[in-house]
């Protein structure tokens, strides 16, 4: 019972489950075969590389082109490090979820973490840029966002990181968070985050529900599942993110005066 409610979370998906490792090594080495963890491990290993390569290419091309950059700037630029982090810790959780129960819950716990993290810090590089000229409106979003995701953090560390019972609160406390990262694009300062938006709570309504898998049972246990739906969602949502932020820092810069 515990194994297929620990490798089995979701009934849609018949096959392709690595077995069991119990072994760091040998839970590694599943990154060379093809199963239903593959696409979630690749597209957040090449996602956290790729935002590693443009934190540390953007550093460079400030110093290069003698651009100064407020202590703000670098702080909403720090996005990159919050996705790089992200992306780096659901990897591993998806590697590792073939080592052991504990092993799993343990990195399950990492993994949200993680979210928390890329959250918080995409909620408050976002109210950085769109909210520039107004100081109150900032405070009051970086405090929404940072209380979600410390609320967030609490209440699913508090249910041991999820599970198949607990997917719909985590769909809908990972929606709140992507919507209180939302709040300065709401707020109608910014209009280059709604990309982002679509992306991003799609991505979760689709986790929740189970889609495409849930019309085709055991059509989708390899290629297309709604985890890997998420994924891929989440890393196109911050490079959406980050294009906007580059744009805005221009603005902002073309235009001192509020």
């Amino acid at each position: 019972m515990i194994f297929r409610n620990w490798l089995q979370d979701n009934s849609f998906i018949i096959s392709g489950h690595p077995k069991p490792t119990y072994s760091y090594q040998r839970s590694f080495r599943l990154w060379r075969c093809l199963h239903m963890e593959t696409v979630n491990i690749w597209t957040h290993l090449l996602g956290s590389i790729a935002f590693i390569v443009a934190g540390v290419a953007l550093h460079q091309y400030a110093i290069a082109t003698h651009i100064h950059l407020a202590t703000g700037d670098k702080f909403a630029f720090g996005i990159s490090i919050s996705a790089a982090i992200c992306f780096g810790l659901s990897t591993t959780f998806h590697t590792l979820r073939s080592h052991s129960y504990n092993v799993h819950h343990r990195w399950g716990r990492f993994d949200i973490f993680g979210i928390c993290l890329l959250a918080l810090g995409g909620g408050s590089s976002a109210t950085y840029s769109a909210a520039h000229c107004d100081p109150t409106a900032q405070r009051v979003c970086w405090g929404l966002s940072s209380g979600a995701a410390l609320a967030a953090a609490i209440v699913l560390f508090d249910t041991g990181g999820g599970g198949n019972t607990m997917r719909a609160l985590r769909g809908g406390i990972f929606s709140a968070l992507a919507l209180t990262a939302m709040l300065p694009i709401f707020r109608g300062i910014c209009k280059l985050g709604w990309n982002r938006a679509y992306t991003e709570i799609g991505a979760h309504c689709m986790f929740v529900v189970r889609l495409p898998e849930r019309l085709s049972p055991g059509s989708f246990d390899i290629w297309g599942h709604s985890h890997q739906v998420h994924h891929v969602c989440a890393v196109v949502g911050q490079v959406f993110h980050g294009a906007a932020l580059v744009v805005g820092h221009n603005y902002r810069h073309a235009h001192p005066h509020c």
